[in-house]
């Protein structure tokens, strides 16, 4: 058990403490200050209970949105614990952990070291796949692939100069 779920226990606790508190004393003014006091303690506790929060990884297992076609900005592999990655989501940056998996390791790694010489992005697709016929083929079926896409090209812009006549129309 990590310190986040020994805070979460801390302030599930407090928590039932104010409330039965707050049930029980009707009269005595002791009994009351003692309640601000623990609501105090809640809103302390629950503070940095969500700051730590805030810095864990979701796994995307419970994650509500797909991240089908989300760009990967970064990842570290840890091996045989999980491997951690930087999607950006709608341009967010969001922290994500997948379980260990020895061939979507090597698949991430060489498709990154593919990418950082190619100068295209790294995506990654679920095995379910989100219906885009555009994808590679040779993305193996796990439960999360990644692949290179190249960046959009670019047209060149040209500026459209109008042709003055002698009195200045176009």
């Amino acid at each position: 058990m990590d310190s986040f779920a020994y805070l979460y226990v801390v302030l599930a606790l407090v928590g039932a403490a104010l409330a039965s508190i707050a049930v029980w004393s009707r009269r005595r003014a002791l009994w009351k200050a003692v309640a601000v006091g623990l609501l105090a303690a809640l809103v302390v506790i629950g503070y940095f209970s969500y700051s730590m929060l805030l810095s864990r990884p979701k796994t995307l297992s419970s994650e509500l949105e797909s991240v089908a076609g989300a760009r990967v900005l970064s990842a570290a592999l840890r091996e045989d614990e999980a491997i951690y990655l930087w999607l950006s989501i709608d341009g967010t940056p969001r922290f994500y952990a997948l379980p260990w998996d020895q061939a979507a390791a090597q698949r991430l790694q060489s498709v990154m070291r593919e990418t950082r010489r190619s100068g295209h992005d790294v995506v990654i697709r679920s095995a379910e796949g989100d219906g885009d016929e555009s994808e590679p083929e040779e993305a193996s079926p796990e439960v999360h692939t990644f692949y290179a896409v190249p960046p959009p090209i670019m047209l060149p812009t040209k500026r459209l100069h109008a042709i003055r006549g002698p009195a200045g129309e176009m």
